[in-house]
C-alpha cells in the first residue's frame, strides 16, 4: 500500500508507513507539553512587564491570550475527535493523544491516518505560534532522512540558540551545525532571493541573523550580481510577472564570512 502522508511504500493493510508513523507518534507524545505551556500562556502566565510595539514603547498585556484560547480548543477538537472514531471518547486532548497513541497500529490501518498526520501537525504549530514568548525560528534545513528509498525533504525551522532541530513530518532529531554545514556543501549553483537567503544563512545556534540588505549592499559594490538576469527580462517580453532576483547560495554565504570574519578582527584591533 502507498502511504497517505509521504505516498512511499507501507505494510499490507497500513495507511502510514513507518517514517510517517514515528512523525505522529513524536506529535502525540508532544501534545501533554504543548498544552501545559499553551494555557499558561492563554493566562498570559508567561508575561512579564508588557510588550514592546512599533512606537517602541512598553505596553500593558491583555488580561488572557485569546489566541492561545483558540488554537487550544482547535487541537482539543481534533484529538477527541479522532479518538472518537476509535470509539473512546475522551474530554481532553492530552488524554485523547495517550489513547490514539497507545492503539497506533488501529491509527495506521484506519483510512483517515493521514487526515489525522496532517490536522495534528498543522494544530501543533499553530499553538506554538500562539505562545506570546515563542522565539523566533530560523530555517535549519531541509530534513535528509531516507527511507524506504525516499527522502523526507521538508524544510525544518529551528527556535534560535537550539543546537537540535526536529523534523515535524519524520520526527527525525538532527545537529544544527552539522546539518546546515552539510546542507550548504551540497548546495553548489543552488540560488535564492534575499528573502530566501536570509532564511538559509541564518545561524539558529548562534542567533545570528542574516540581514536581507546586504545582498543589495554587496550588488552596489560590484561584489555580487543576479543570475537569473535573462528569464526576468523574458517574462518583462511576455507581459508575465517579473520573478524576484536570485543569487548564488555560495557565493552569498562566502561573502557573509568573509564579512563575519573580518568584523571579528576588527573587534580584536579595537580591544587591543
Amino acid at each position: 500500500m502507498t502511504c497517505g502522508v509521504c505516498e512511499g511504500t507501507t505494510g499490507a493493510g497500513m495507511h502510514l508507513c513507518t517514517r510517517c508513523t514515528e512523525g505522529l507518534e513524536t506529535n502525540l507524545r508532544d501534545v501533554e507539553s504543548t498544552v501545559d505551556a499553551l494555557w499558561a500562556s492563554a493566562a498570559r502566565m508567561d508575561v512579564g512587564a508588557g510588550s514592546v510595539g512599533a512606537s517602541g514603547h512598553s505596553t500593558a498585556p491583555d488580561p488572557t491570550n485569546g489566541r492561545a484560547y483558540d488554537t487550544g480548543r482547535t487541537l482539543n477538537v481534533i484529538l477527541t475527535g479522532w479518538a472518537r472514531a476509535l470509539g473512546d471518547h475522551q474530554p481532553h486532548a492530552v488524554k485523547a493523544a495517550t489513547t490514539l497513541l497507545a492503539r497506533i497500529r488501529e491509527v495506521r490501518e484506519a483510512d483517515w491516518a493521514a487526515f489525522l498526520h496532517q490536522e495534528l501537525r498543522d494544530a501543533l504549530t499553530d499553538c506554538r505560534r500562539s505562545m506570546d514568548r515563542t522565539a523566533p525560528r530560523i530555517f535549519a534545513g531541509i530534513c535528509p532522512t531516507v527511507d524506504d528509498e525516499q527522502e523526507c525533504g521538508t524544510p525544518v525551522y529551528t527556535p534560535e540558540g537550539k543546537t537540535e532541530a526536529r523534523c515535524g513530518t519524520c520526527g527525525s532529531v538532527w545537529d544544527v551545525a552539522d546539518w546546515r554545514e552539510r546542507a550548504m556543501k551540497a548546495a553548489g549553483p543552488a540560488t535564492a532571493t534575499a528573502a530566501e537567503l536570509s532564511r538559509i544563512l541564518s545561524d539558529p545556534v548562534r542567533a545570528l541573523v542574516f540581514p536581507q540588505n546586504k545582498v543589495a549592499v554587496w550588488v552596489n559594490r560590484g561584489k555580487l550580481m543576479h543570475v537569473n538576469e535573462q528569464e526576468r527580462w523574458l517574462a518583462g517580453v511576455l507581459g508575465q510577472p517579473v520573478p524576484a532576483k536570485r543569487y548564488q547560495v555560495r557565493k552569498v554565504r562566502n561573502l557573509w564570512e568573509r564579512a563575519q570574519a573580518e568584523a571579528v578582527r576588527r573587534r580584536e584591533r579595537m580591544a587591543a
